[in-house]
């Protein structure tokens, strides 16, 4: 078992900080900017496909991954 002042625990603790903010910011731009595009009519369907088919499973794999290291922090 190690103790929170292990090093290797805030190690941890901050790539989880980088995870949740990270995710956020992807949360953004899958949630809040494609949204607004979408209402403004601002971009033509092509393109929107284009931009968001890449950008969708960033964001769903970094979802996963963030619950994946709230667990493992904490049966730390």
């Amino acid at each position: 078992q190690r103790f929170p002042s292990d090093k290797a625990y805030f190690i941890a603790k901050e790539i989880l900080a980088t995870e949740r903010t990270y995710l956020k910011d992807l949360e953004v731009i899958t949630v809040w900017f494609r949204s607004a595009v979408i209402k403004e009519n601002a971009m033509p369907e092509g393109l929107m496909t284009l931009l968001f088919s890449n950008i969708d499973p960033i964001y769903e794999f970094h979802r996963g991954f963030l619950k994946e290291i709230e667990q493992r922090l904490s049966l730390w």
